[in-house]
């Protein structure tokens, strides 16, 4: 390549890259423009927005302005027929007393006492309309204290028929869960004894029915792996061995305890968890029956 083909290639090389330098300067101040331009336009577009609102609110108070200006106005109107009934009565009355000033000193009597009756209509009627301003604004408290009233009584009664609702589906569960359980527990092999051996035990006399609806709770829970636990109600409370509890803990179905010693004040039994996620603490209550059937 001789020399001068070198010049050329070096100027093309400089070209080249002043012209990537001068593209890369356009395209930079193009998105500045654009970006100027965006913001530019949001800004306007805030400031249109808080333009209608604040007019929207001002044609509202205006709107309200003249609601209330009109509605005075209608009240002046009326006060001033009343007024001006009360100065033609007046007016009236004044015309007579003065036809009868010139008869009489009585009719001036007359005339004092008809003034002093103008008088006393006239602080009447102030304290009707006192008396009448001041019944309105009762009237208008006691219907907002009603209405509040009525709010909280329709909430509590939504929520006491929710609660109703609730309790009632969380019955319906357990006793049909309480069922499914025992059905198994029959279905099992041995008659349901659980695993606890062939020879006789406290489980395989009969038991006597438990009363329904006798309630208790959890005062002890035995070692980890024993399933054990003792509760503070027992024969005093017509429970036997072999009989069955719910065990539960606020709404939530725990379990059931199939009793296997009872004593006056307290009983112990086996727990038989729903899942193995269910685990027995000292307070949780316990059960018979939730509905009238006995255990």
């Amino acid at each position: 390549m001789t020399v001068f083909g070198k010049i050329l290639v070096f100027l093309n090389l400089l070209f080249s890259i002043a012209t990537g330098a001068l593209i890369v300067f356009v395209f930079t101040t193009r998105s500045n423009w654009v970006a100027a331009y965006n913001d530019a336009k949001q800004k306007a577009e805030a400031a249109e927005a808080r333009y209608l609102a604040e007019k929207s609110s001002h044609d509202n108070d205006r709107k309200q302005a003249e609601v209330a200006l009109k509605g005075e106005t209608s009240e002046k109107e009326q006060l001033a027929q009343e007024i001006a009934k009360l100065q033609d009565r007046i007016t009236r009355l004044q015309m007579t007393a003065d036809t009868q000033t010139g008869l009489t000193n009585q009719s001036a009597t007359e005339i004092q006492k008809v003034q002093a009756e103008l008088n006393q209509i006239k602080a009447e009627r102030e304290a009707l309309v006192t008396e009448k301003d001041a019944a309105r604004a009762k009237v208008v408290s006691i219907q907002k204290e009603l209405d509040e009233q009525r709010k909280i009584a329709v909430n509590e009664s939504l929520q006491a028929k929710n609660l109703l609702q609730r309790v009632t589906n969380l019955l319906r569960t357990v006793e049909e869960l309480t069922v499914k359980t025992r059905e198994l527990e029959a279905a099992a092999p041995g008659g349901g004894g659980g695993g606890l051996g062939t020879g006789s035990s406290v489980l395989d006399e009969t038991a006597k029915s438990a009363p329904p609806g006798v309630r208790g709770r959890i005062t002890a829970v035995g070692k980890e792996g024993t399933s054990l636990a003792q509760i503070n109600i027992g024969s005093d409370s017509g429970l036997s061995p072999g009989n069955v509890l719910i065990v539960y803990r606020g709404n939530e179905y725990l379990g059931d305890l199939a009793l296997i010693r009872t004593e006056a004040k307290a009983a112990v039994g086996k727990f038989t968890p729903k899942s193995r996620s269910a685990k027995l603490q000292e307070g949780d209550s316990v059960i018979t029956s939730f509905t009238g059937a006995p255990q």
